[in-house]
């Protein structure tokens, strides 16, 4: 087809014409009366998508038929089915007189959910399968006003039970750990039921931190304070051991005071605090401490008028550590907390996520919970009793302090980093 001296392929028409507005106007019209006109608008982007869309994605689709089903009228609610049919996720909408479906293939949902869930669904029946995306995207749609409350909670622990069960298997044991007989072994042990996670600094929240605490002190608060931490850490300037406030102060002399006290915020213990409460999203987890042997290193490299700072922290189980596992075992992450406390925020803690926020919901959630009868995961969520506790951790910063510059401090990201380690989940 030719328009305007410009070549239109076939199948290129085919799609124009699939994605019409009469092919959503024609849906529109049979089920207008169980939105209400007030939704047209909205009514018609979800019909597109998840209908007409050939770009949409299966995740988006999903999102979006489970949208559309739930701003529909009570009585209407029922006519919208999602199934799966050989590798095939359906969306169907009956009319009573015919009905209008979509497929798409379920195999980006599965990746997704095992990505997210180490849950692998592709050993799931058809029915079971459907029943868990069902309950999937309850968590999505539902809202966390009482109203919905009581229906997300239960998807949300039919979720978790599905995950206890498909990974019911044995996972870090304390008598297994004991019979041991030496540190090695009982380390290696450790190792290969524990897994690494990363936090992401926000470098713009931490320097703002750094600074706002610097304000706060006077110097001769901050001198005292850092005169104490120096006996507890290996600090260099330019290679050279400094283990007394007076030879650092001589090694920072070109600075003044409002100049020296910045970096003194750097070498403080505080500074580990203040890297907790800088992730870019809130991990509760990682904002936890490990109870376990701690090595702190501070490397300060000076040529001209720049500062650089390698502040480390990094906390590893160590032989004299072994009596603490045992006393903290039952409280040790383990059994899928990781992934359920990431489900539980991404669905029921408004963003941006703060500790208050989460210690409410989870308040909210544990009120909810009594009303039933205890189960395997009745005390999923014990945040209060500080369940989760790290195996290891480290804290590496590198930070940059020119006192000729603008921004003064800055902090490199490719070489920051926040790892931690816990039992696997």
């Amino acid at each position: 087809m030719i328009i305007s001296n410009a070549n239109i392929s076939f199948d290129k028409v085919i799609k124009l014409s699939d994605n019409s507005p009469s092919n959503v106007m024609s849906i529109w019209e049979k089920i207008k009366d169980w939105f209400g006109f007030s939704q047209q608008k909205k009514v018609l982007t979800l019909i597109k998508n998840v209908y007409l869309n050939q770009e949409a994605t299966t995740l988006e689709k999903n999102k979006d038929f489970f949208h559309l089903k739930k701003i529909a009228g009570e009585h209407y609610k029922n006519n919208f089915k999602c199934g799966v049919d050989n590798d095939e996720i359906f969306y169907r909408i009956d009319f009573g007189d015919g009905f209008i479906e979509s497929k798409k293939s379920i195999i980006p949902f599965i990746e997704a959910v095992k990505n997210e869930l180490n849950l692998d669904l592709k050993k799931y029946n058809n029915e079971d399968l459907t029943a868990f995306i069902n309950n999937y995207y309850k968590l999505s749609t539902l809202s966390n006003e009482k109203i919905d409350y009581e229906k997300k909670t239960i998807a949300f622990r039919a979720i978790l039970m599905e995950c206890i069960d498909a990974n019911d298997k044995q996972g870090f044991s304390l008598d297994i750990f004991n019979a041991k007989e030496s540190f090695n072994n009982k380390y290696e042990y450790l190792k290969e039921n524990s897994e690494k996670y990363f936090g992401k600094i926000n470098t713009k929240k931490l320097i703002d931190n750094i600074y706002d605490s610097a304000n706060q002190h006077e110097y001769k608060e901050l001198r005292g304070q850092v005169e104490k931490d120096i006996q507890r850490y290996d600090l260099k300037f330019n290679n050279e051991s400094i283990s007394d406030i007076t030879s650092l102060e001589e090694k920072l002399k070109l600075l003044n005071n409002k100049d020296t006290m910045v970096i003194f915020e750097l070498l403080n213990q505080g500074i580990f605090p203040m890297i907790k409460d800088s992730f870019e999203e809130y991990d509760p987890i990682a904002s936890m401490y490990s109870p376990f042997t701690g090595k702190t290193s501070v490397n300060i490299k000076n040529e001209g008028n720049l500062y650089t700072i390698i502040v480390n922290n990094k906390k590893e189980i160590a032989e004299s550590d072994i009596e603490k596992v045992n006393q903290l075992s039952d409280f040790i992450l383990t059994d899928f907390d990781y992934n359920s406390m990431n489900l539980y925020m991404k669905n029921f803690v408004d963003a941006p996520v703060s500790k208050e926020k989460l210690e409410v919901a989870l308040n909210q959630y544990e009120s909810e919970i009594e009303k039933r009868m205890t189960d395997s995961i009745g005390d999923k969520f014990n945040y209060n009793q500080k369940r989760f506790i790290l195996l290891e951790e480290n804290m590496n910063i590198k930070f940059e302090f020119n006192p000729d510059l603008m921004k003064k401090l800055s902090i490199s990201t490719n070489e920051s980093k926040v790892e931690y380690s816990l039992l696997k989940s």
